[in-house]
C-alpha cells in the first residue's frame, strides 16, 4: 500500500529540522479567569486574556467556561499584534462562544484553527475576547483555556 507524509513526515524523513510547534513541543495552557467582582462589558468592549510567544501553534480544544449571563450574550475570541495592537483576526479563536447560559463551552469554530487551518504566531500575540449581542453581566464568573503548543 502507498503512503502519503504529511509536511512534518516529509521533513523527518528527508532528516530536516522539525520545529517544536510542529512536533514534540511542549502543549501549554493559556488560563485567563474573570476577577470576581468586575463591572460588566459593553458590546463591542474587549477583555484582553493573555500573550502567546512567538512560534506558537493554537491547538483546537479551548474551552469558555460561565456562569449564567445576560440573554443572547456572546464572546468572539482572537488574537491581535502585542507591539501595535493591529487585529490579526477578532474571530480566528471563536466565533459566537454562547455566555448567556451557564456551562462549558467549546471555543474551537474561528477560521485560524478549524477546517484543518493551522495558526503559528510569527510574532507575540495578544489573545482577547469581544463582547457580542449583549453585554457581558457584571460580576459574571467566566473562564477562558486555550492550549497551544511552543518550544
Amino acid at each position: 500500500m502507498a503512503e502519503v507524509n504529511t509536511s512534518q513526515g516529509a521533513n523527518l524523513v528527508a532528516r530536516k529540522k522539525v520545529l517544536p510547534h510542529e512536533s514534540q513541543g511542549r502543549v501549554r495552557i493559556l488560563a485567563s479567569k474573570m476577577p470576581a467582582v468586575h463591572p460588566g462589558a459593553a458590546i463591542n468592549d474587549t477583555i484582553f486574556l493573555g500573550r502567546l510567544p512567538i512560534g506558537s501553534r493554537i491547538l483546537s480544544d479551548g474551552i469558555v467556561s460561565c456562569a449564567a449571563g445576560t440573554a443572547t450574550s456572546t464572546l468572539d475570541i482572537g488574537v491581535r499584534k502585542t507591539r501595535d495592537g493591529a487585529v490579526i483576526n477578532a474571530s480566528g479563536i471563536a466565533a459566537g462562544v454562547d455566555i448567556a447560559a451557564a456551562g462549558t463551552k467549546a471555543a474551537t469554530n474561528g477560521a485560524l484553527i478549524t477546517n484543518g487551518a493551522e495558526y503559528v504566531t510569527t510574532e507575540e500575540v495578544d489573545v482577547y475576547a469581544t463582547v457580542k449581542v449583549a453585554a457581558l453581566a457584571a460580576n459574571q464568573a467566566l473562564k477562558v483555556e486555550l492550549q497551544y503548543v511552543t518550544d
